[in-house]
C-alpha cells in the first residue's frame, strides 16, 4: 500500500512540476528568424568585409541536371555551401551557389574546397579560407 501512495505521489508531482519545465528542443521560430543574420541585398556588410570559414561541397551525380530539368528534385537541392563569418563578431551565415549577397548583389558563382567565387558589378571576387 505504501508503494502505491509513493507511485501516485510521484505521478502527480511530476505532472504538476512538468508544466514549469521548458522543453530543451522547443524553438520559437519567429524569434529564431529574427536572431539570424542575412546577407541579402539589404545587408550592410560588403563582400570584402566577410571572412570565409569553411565550405561543404555537394555530391556530384551524373544525372543531377537531368533530374532538375525534369523537376524530380528542387533546384536548390545538392548545392555546395559556404560558412561566412560576419565582421566584428563571431556570427556565421551559410550561403549557397547562386545566392545574391551584399549591398551590391554579388552572385556566388562557384564554391570549391577552399574558395568561393563571386561576381559583383562584372568583377570577379575570390574569397579564400583563412588559416
Amino acid at each position: 500500500m505504501k508503494k502505491f501512495f509513493i507511485l501516485i505521489f510521484l505521478f502527480f508531482s511530476t505532472n504538476v512540476y512538468s508544466d514549469n519545465l521548458r522543453d530543451p528542443f522547443y524553438k520559437d521560430l519567429k524569434n529564431e528568424v529574427l536572431k539570424r543574420h542575412s546577407l541579402s541585398s539589404a545587408s550592410p556588410y560588403s563582400v570584402q568585409s566577410l571572412k570565409l570559414v569553411a565550405t561543404l561541397l555537394a555530391p556530384k551525380f551524373s544525372n543531377l541536371e537531368t533530374l532538375r530539368k525534369q523537376n524530380k528534385i528542387p533546384k536548390n537541392y545538392f548545392k555546395s555551401l559556404a560558412l561566412i563569418e560576419l565582421p566584428g563578431s563571431e556570427d556565421h551565415v551559410v550561403v549557397y551557389e547562386g545566392q545574391k549577397i551584399g549591398p551590391r548583389s554579388a552572385v556566388i558563382k562557384k564554391i570549391t574546397k577552399d574558395k568561393v567565387f563571386l561576381v559583383e558589378n562584372n568583377k570577379q571576387i575570390i574569397m579564400e579560407i583563412a588559416q
